[in-house]
């Protein structure tokens, strides 16, 4: 079956399915912009992963939707499908053959997307607005990783309604990120967690964040990434103290 299946009504002919766009001259820089974009700020982009032929980017905004384009070599977009939350939507993923998108909404709920039926399904739910969401696929299981501003992680099988693991934060998730067998979650107060997820998810280390100010926060080989502006630090998750640390 052909991504987003066989029939759509996605746009034919340089047609919209999202409607009308308006017109900006301004554009020093020559960029191109995404067509027929979101009505409202967007909260999250993700790129498709590199197992998909083409390029497809993922938008979640803050009018409730999720908009879904190809991205042509010109770097011309084409506006293939949307699906929508009942709150604005905070973070957007991937599966790693790149089927099915990922969802995390202010709603309090996150879905699964799925590209070639073009049906979007819930598959989490938490007490707060869910503010990241990410997909593990480890050798021994998959699961969506949710985390939310209820002070909770949880992991979920996209075929059952009740996590499979439900872990307490100190405080309220604000961001995170995977890289197999490492995940790490930041929370409100400069609290930073790491995870292993090697057979199961556990909790790994827990580190404060040494910036005057909340952190974003990327994983990357061995360490993680903490940034704020024009900070940033790289903190070593296994044995060594702080690795590398400077500001712009």
């Amino acid at each position: 079956m052909s991504l987003f299946g066989t029939t759509s009504g996605f746009g034919t002919s340089g047609t919209s399915m999202f409607g009308s766009t308006t017109t900006d001259n301004h554009n020093p820089m020559k960029d191109i912009e995404v067509t027929s974009s979101p009505d409202d700020s967007i909260g999250c982009l993700s790129f498709s992963p590199p197992t998909l032929p083409g390029n497809f980017l993922i938008a979640g905004s803050w009018a409730n939707d999720v908009r879904c384009w190809e991205v042509q070599d010109s770097g011309q977009t084409i506006p293939k499908a949307q699906q929508m939350h009942t709150g604005p939507v905070l973070d957007v993923c991937w599966s790693d053959d790149g089927s099915k998108v990922f969802t995390a909404s202010c709603d309090k709920t996150a879905k699964m997307w799925d590209l070639n039926s073009n049906q979007a399904i819930q598959i989490a739910q938490h007490d707060a607005p869910v503010k990241t969401i990410h997909w593990i696929k480890a050798p021994n299981y998959s699961c969506v990783m949710t985390g939310s501003w209820d002070k909770t992680l949880k992991f979920w099988d996209t075929r059952s309604s009740n996590p499979m693991m439900v872990l307490q934060l100190p405080e309220r998730c604000y961001c995170a990120d995977v890289i197999y067998p490492m995940a790490v979650v930041a929370t409100a107060e400069r609290g930073l967690i790491v995870y292993q997820l090697e057979s199961q998810p556990s909790e790994f280390r827990r580190i404060e964040s040494p910036l005057k100010h909340q952190a974003l926060t990327s994983c990357l080989s061995g360490c993680c990434r903490i940034c704020l502006g024009g900070s940033c630090m790289l903190r070593s998750c296994r044995c060594l103290p702080l690795a590398v640390a400077f500001s712009a």
